[in-house]
């Protein structure tokens, strides 16, 4: 299952979790139901923007600058800027993202994919 995520104009120095406050709401993704890899690809329009990703409660991505350089509205690609996790059946995924450059306008677009696994 692959979802589109976005937050438009992220407030100054807030904190948000994608796959909850995304444009189109809680994500579908976001409970792994199944064993399953997990791909995903995020992009900012602007810099000054953290993520860390958990599953459960491990640390997939600890806190670290997200690139910034997308353009509003248009998604990464998926197959050149992602990457890849495995996920236990009854974990929750937090995408969790910092604005911390004191900007009011930052855009976040994001690809999450959950690929059962056997």
């Amino acid at each position: 299952m692959i979802e589109y995520l976005e937050i438009d104009n992220l407030a100054a120095n807030a904190v948000a979790d994608l796959m909850v406050d995304a444009l189109t709401g809680e994500a579908q993704t976001r409970f792994v139901n199944r064993p399953s890899k997990i791909t995903v690809a995020l992009v900012a329009n602007a810099v000054g923007v953290e993520l860390q990703i958990f599953a459960g409660a491990r640390t997939i991505v600890p806190r670290s600058t997200l690139e910034a350089g997308g353009t509003t509205g248009v998604f990464p690609n998926i197959n050149q800027k992602a990457f890849s996790f495995l996920a236990a059946q009854g974990e929750v995924l937090r995408l969790i993202i910092r604005e911390i450059a004191g900007v009011a306008t930052t855009d976040i677009m994001a690809v999450v994919d959950s690929e059962p696994i056997a």
